[in-house]
């Protein structure tokens, strides 16, 4: 009885220890290494604890710090409680035990060479999502793990749990200011990079006896600068529409070709200035998709002029419209600068854009998220695809016919 006082006090002691070290600093790692001399001094004789980076990597937080895999196979470790959800004490530590815990058998000794003799590993847990572990060791041979130690281990690791989300937090509020401040910096440069000719325009309008033709193309500039600074403000306001849920479209009966003819004739000039053949392929589509006519041709002339701005002078652009079983598939390849393999999967996310070559950046990086979100509220698909750079582009778009979609809503409303 006396024994399970002791027990029971040394459980509230480390308890009692642990919400202290969590209310004295703000620093993570010292709360870390705090916490984790606290499981060595009041539960075991070593304890280190993890945070999970993803499905994939681990990270040790506790002297030796390291990142490495995450095998979520594992027999043990932080892997296996990853896995399972569940705790695990063991009262034989293996050496694929200790490989798990990321160090090799001879780094994990106790005083005097002593080798581990009981383990226990506890998963933490914070908002409902597992983020973390932590380990517990001990080199006394007469030492083993009970229900005690495994509840003191588990108040042990909800302050670490604490811990770990916490600065998770604390790292996605600083990233999503320095996205804001980069964000705020690149409309300010998007909106004043046209501003600069019109400005010039309007100078040499006022003060200088212009020809004819050099008065025409001064207002040309102007009005191309001036359009494009409207594109920017109309594609932060669908940016704004489509967080709010209030982009709404406007469905109707509609020919795809028309409309891949009409995004034709809205980049022709400016692919005709850069000498860049753009050659067509229209397989006889007659049946109607059910759309807004005025966003499906956003969505194509957006690829469109895309592909006419990264592809060089004297290149070639395609477009091919045909029939893909209950589908409409409209493809535009182009001859341009290409896609990083490694920027591929994020090609249609907000704000991003390629970092590893200067012709890849251009504008806000909203125009093919806007364009995915577009798609998807027509039912639609969109895929890209590149053998790199240098080697150009192939965005496929694909959209359901109307009867499909007629068949499709009578199903479902059937059920």
């Amino acid at each position: 009885m006396k024994a399970d006082s002791v027990e029971y006090q040394r459980s509230m002691d480390v308890t009692s220890s642990a919400i202290a070290i969590l209310a004295s600093s703000l620093d993570f790692k010292t709360t870390i290494e705090n916490l984790a001399a606290l499981g060595a001094s009041g539960i075991a004789d070593w304890c280190a604890i993890f945070s999970f980076e993803n499905e994939q990597t681990v990270r040790r937080l506790t002297r030796p710090e390291g990142l490495y895999s995450l095998d979520l196979h594992a027999s043990s470790g932080p892997g296996h409680v990853l896995r399972t959800g569940e705790p695990e004490l063991k009262s034989v530590v293996t050496d694929e035990t200790i490989e798990s815990l990321g160090l090799k058998p001879g780094q994990l000794l106790g005083v005097n060479g002593a080798k581990p003799t009981a383990y226990m590993c506890i998963p933490l847990s914070a908002a409902e999502r597992m983020v973390g572990a932590i380990a517990l060791i001990s080199f006394d041979p007469q030492r083993t793990f009970g229900e005690t130690d495994l509840r003191t281990a588990r108040d042990l690791g909800g302050a670490a749990a604490v811990a770990i989300a916490n600065a998770r937090l604390y790292r996605q509020a600083e990233e999503a200011n320095r996205l804001k401040d980069e964000f705020v910096a690149m409309v300010s440069h998007e909106l004043r990079t046209p501003l600069t000719p019109i400005l010039g325009c309007v100078h040499l309008l006022r003060t200088a006896k212009l020809s004819n033709t050099n008065f025409e193309r001064a207002l040309e500039m102007i009005e191309r600068n001036a359009l494009a600074q409207v594109q920017i403000v109309e594609d932060l306001l669908d940016v704004s529409r489509i967080i709010a849920g209030k982009l709404h479209l406007e469905m109707k009966s509609v020919q795809i070709i028309s409309v891949v003819e009409a995004a034709m004739d809205s980049v022709r000039a400016l692919a005709e200035s850069k000498n860049i053949q753009i050659v067509t392929s229209f397989s006889d589509v007659s049946e109607p998709v059910d759309g807004d006519p005025n966003r499906l041709q956003q969505i194509v002339w957006n690829l469109l002029s895309n592909a006419v701005k990264f592809t060089p002078a004297g290149g070639r652009i395609e477009i091919s419209v045909q029939q893909e079983d209950d589908n409409v598939e409209i493809r535009v390849t182009d001859t341009g600068v290409g896609i990083p393999s490694e920027f591929l999967p994020f090609i249609f996310d907000r704000f991003r854009q390629a970092e590893n070559d200067s012709k890849m950046r251009s504008g806000l990086g909203l125009g093919l998220a806007i364009v995915r979100h577009l798609v998807e509220l027509h039912h639609g698909s969109i895929a890209a695809s590149s053998a790199g750079l240098g080697q150009g582009a192939v965005f496929t778009l694909k959209f359901p016919f109307q009867t499909r979609r007629t068949a499709t809503a009578v199903q479902s409303s059937n059920v």
